[in-house]
């Protein structure tokens, strides 16, 4: 059980913070490999982290390029890619929103490199070219 717990924390300090949870109303986890656990104001998200919420919950995230998405009840969203590296020129954002809602407010990826940015839903591909949005999934 320690190598275990030696090798996810090796695995996690290679991969860079995208985020920090910044609010949580109620209750949410982050799914990270394939382990599951309990959201907390200030956990670090990386790429391939995936964040759900539960009824009457929601989550704040604030991106590295101050990028801030507000997950509603009942939601999971998956950071599929993220990078910012403005010295080398480096940007992308990939968010899949699974189901439930999140409001997008961009940051600095959005204003420096637009066509680097990526929603996906299960029925839709966004492309971002304003400052904020609200996007709803509903369950099939």
């Amino acid at each position: 059980m320690l190598s275990l717990v030696v090798l996810t924390s090796t695995a996690q300090a290679q991969t860079p913070v995208a985020g920090f949870i910044k609010t949580l109303e109620g209750s949410g986890q982050i799914v990270r490999a394939e382990a599951t656990m309990p959201a907390r104001v200030g956990d670090a998200l990386h790429v391939s982290d995936a964040v759900t919420t539960e009824e009457k919950s929601s989550i704040g995230i604030m991106l590295e390029d101050d990028t801030i998405l507000s997950l509603g009840p009942n939601s999971r969203l998956e950071l599929a890619d993220f990078a910012f590296a403005p010295q080398e020129e480096n940007f992308a954002v990939a968010i899949r929103l699974i189901k439930g809602s999140f409001t997008y407010m961009s940051g600095v990826i959005a204003r420096l490199a637009p066509e680097k940015i990526r929603i996906e839903t299960p029925d839709a591909v966004i492309a971002v070219h304003g400052t904020s949005f609200l996007i709803k999934v509903e369950e099939k």
